[in-house]
């Protein structure tokens, strides 16, 4: 689908629930329409380096993957639903031409959402706890991933950082010539010092299948937390230590100034599944923690990028984000040169 075609399906009244009343929310890859009781997720036909969605039949199939995946987690995700043309109008569950497909969620109420909440300091310590052992248990069943440890795939993922290098210098700050490369090297260095004890928890099937993006804006704080959104359309991207996926989310408290949260959410996380059980795991959470801050300020770079940007994206919000990312990412660099240079 096209733009004018979303538009035109978001202002018709023909969805499930009946309604008239709808919001369009619109991100680099995707349109959402939210109704009074669903979201409709429609893949948007672009292709990226790191994800295909430029046919139809590519797209119905990534949608059928987000359901199964997600479902992993959680029940909003209902189904893929067929978007059709009738010849006059658009809709979802009316008789036509099929000429796209979305995923039809339960809609929720999106001022809960954690990241939100974090910001308000409405995020509490009961919270924490529910999202630790949620995630831990997730962990404990998801799929093994059974392959050899690749060093070198590791260097080239942090490395990607140099693609950002020429837009963070012009758009926020020259510092970033020398800041990244010194990162890079210090990666590196950390991946070859550790690379034996990275190897050994591949083998003690600590790699799972698992979501991928798992940061506050990816879940709802509900009774019981929803986690939702993972990483559908990249194996890569998903298939990972689990040290790293919680090293995500405990990087994402840090960045919002909870690293008393962060600390909690380890513990709690420990309590349900031991992922630390060598002294130089610590080393490598602390690892994956700078690389999981990297990650998130080449994807703040990338928004600055005309072909990344959202619709809503205030550029000046992405900066103060960029510079406050930097912040971090120079702090993790520090403490982990620290325990290197032991």
């Amino acid at each position: 689908m096209i733009h004018e075609q979303v538009e035109a399906l978001a202002h018709s009244s023909n969805f499930p629930d009946g309604s008239s009343q709808t919001e369009l929310v619109e991100t680099h890859i995707s349109w959402v329409i939210l109704t009074r009781q669903f979201a409709f997720k429609i893949k948007k036909p672009v292709h990226f380096s790191f994800l295909d969605f430029s046919t139809l039949a590519l797209r119905k199939h990534i949608c059928e993957e987000e359901v199964r995946l997600n479902r992993r987690l959680t029940d909003i995700y209902l189904a893929v639903v067929p978007i059709v043309y009738d010849g006059r109008q658009y809709g979802i569950g009316i008789q036509g031409e099929t000429i796209d497909y979305a995923v039809k969620m339960k809609r929720v109420d999106g001022s809960r959402q954690m990241d939100l909440l974090l910001k308000e300091g409405l995020v509490t310590p009961k919270d924490i706890e529910a999202i630790a052992v949620m995630v831990a248990h997730f962990h404990r069943n998801a799929r093994v991933v059974r392959r050899h440890f690749d060093e070198e795939e590791m260097r080239r993922d942090f490395s990607d950082l140099l693609t950002v290098i020429p837009v963070l210098t012009e758009q926020v700050n020259e510092k970033f010539s020398a800041l990244i490369p010194g990162w890079i090297e210090l990666s590196a260095a950390v991946l070859k010092k550790y690379h034996q004890r990275f190897a050994e928890r591949v083998e003690e099937n600590f790699v799972r299948d698992g979501h991928g993006d798992l940061h506050s804006r990816n879940i709802f704080l509900l009774e019981k937390p929803v986690i939702f959104d993972c990483i559908e359309f990249n194996e890569h991207l998903r298939f990972n230590d689990v040290l790293s996926e919680l090293a995500f989310l405990a990087m994402d408290l840090d960045r919002f100034g909870r690293s008393d949260f962060k600390e909690f959410l380890i513990k709690k996380y420990q309590e349900k599944f031991d992922c630390f059980p060598q002294p130089e795991d610590f080393v490598i959470f602390q690892y994956y923690l700078f690389y999981r801050a990297t990650v998130r300020l080449k994807i703040a770079g990338l928004s600055l990028q005309e072909e990344l940007v959202e619709p809503t994206t205030d550029p000046d919000v992405i900066r103060q984000e960029i510079l406050s990312l930097a912040t971090l990412c120079s702090n993790y660099a520090q403490q982990l040169k620290d325990k290197v240079l032991e």
